[in-house]
């Protein structure tokens, strides 16, 4: 199981680190670094999913179908990549130069929390109710070749049930799960935690970046004060705070500690310099978030319209204002759809 995590880990980081250099060259954002470029590069593949899963469920097309159009779409953003080598040089240089002084005390701490938290995963695995539905929902499209037209507790034929149509998380980890020849059931409990987990906590050390610029042992203090939020201030299974200590496979589990922290990662970018580019990577990200969850369809555009208001009365910007409402479209499109679908 080592080598099967190690080489998942290695396909999915490496993948969407390779797109998000493509991305941000598109949009002329240099000199981020690789978290940076890992972070767009995730918004990227999970938008893109969004984008293809949606109408080829629609059109019952078959889940490998399915595979051969999103590999070959996320295929071209990753060897897109490669062409993107000097950036990948400049931020190796700055990384392998700033390393001692990005590397505090307090980073260290969060780094020994984080091993145990997964160790704690690893070793304490905790059966979620909802897994008979979004797990098998996975394991169905595996072994049926259908997108969702095989209800997932029962496995009889069925019309999709609409209120999850439009954000089938599990189709993702699905699709890993046919490229890597990994049971859906183990991608998710056992070889998914080793993704989200840190991919999460990235999340949080670009946010520190963000909050205190000027001061390392902050930045480190922050992410270590993050991780112990994260393990130890919640005792309900639903809350928040503990989908990433005990479900990080569930699609409301990334939405809360990836996808939400993401937003305010760029809100806090488009606050301080009002560039398109930020805020193309914001609609980005309300479109990934509506993957993950149908709530994230709702959520998003409250979370991210209620924040860009309250900037823009602070900023006085009706323009800003305006940017944020469009970088919304996404979730008020598939909002619309939704209720369309449901009524």
């Amino acid at each position: 199981m080592l080598l099967e995590i190690i080489l998942t880990a290695v396909l999915f980081f490496a993948g969407i680190a390779l797109s998000g250099y493509t991305i941000r060259h598109i949009l002329k954002l240099k000199q981020e670094g690789f978290l940076f470029s890992i972070l767009v590069g995730c918004m990227g593949w999970w938008a893109l999913m969004e984008v293809i899963l949606i109408p080829m469920t629609m059109k019952l097309a078959a889940f490998h179908t399915f595979v051969w159009v999103y590999t070959a779409a996320a295929g071209v953003l990753t060897v897109a990549g490669f062409f993107c080598w000097r950036e990948i040089l400049e931020d190796g240089k700055a990384l392998i130069s700033g390393w001692k002084q990005n590397l505090t005390l307090g980073h260290l701490v969060a780094i020994v929390l984080i091993i145990w938290q997964l160790y704690y995963l690893a070793h304490h695995m905790y059966l979620e109710w909802d897994d008979t539905y979004y797990v098998n929902l996975a394991n169905t499209a595996l072994t049926t070749d259908k997108i969702y037209w095989v209800y997932p507790e029962t496995g009889t034929f069925a019309d999709f049930d609409k209120r999850y149509v439009l954000s089938l998380w599990p189709i993702f980890y699905a699709w890993l799960s046919k490229l890597t020849g990994v049971l859906p059931t183990i991608m998710a409990h056992t070889i998914l935690p080793w993704l989200i987990l840190p991919f999460a906590y990235l999340v949080y050390v670009l946010i520190g970046r963000k909050l205190f610029p000027e001061d390392h042992q902050l930045q480190g203090m922050f992410l270590a004060m993050a991780v112990m939020l994260h393990l130890f201030m919640s005792g309900e299974h639903t809350a928040g705070l503990t989908f990433l200590s005990i479900t990080p496979w569930v699609g409301k589990g990334v939405l809360a500690t990836v996808l939400i922290p993401s937003l305010f990662y760029w809100i806090l970018r488009t606050a301080e310099k009002e560039q398109t580019a930020d805020f193309l990577l914001l609609g980005l990200t309300c479109l990934a978030g509506c993957l993950l969850s149908s709530m994230g369809i709702m959520l998003t555009p409250v979370f991210v319209g209620t924040a860009m208001l309250l900037t823009g009365i602070r900023k006085k910007s009706i323009s800003y204002v305006v940017k944020g409402a469009i970088a919304c479209i996404p979730c008020v499109i598939l909002g619309i759809y939704y209720i369309v679908l449901t009524h």
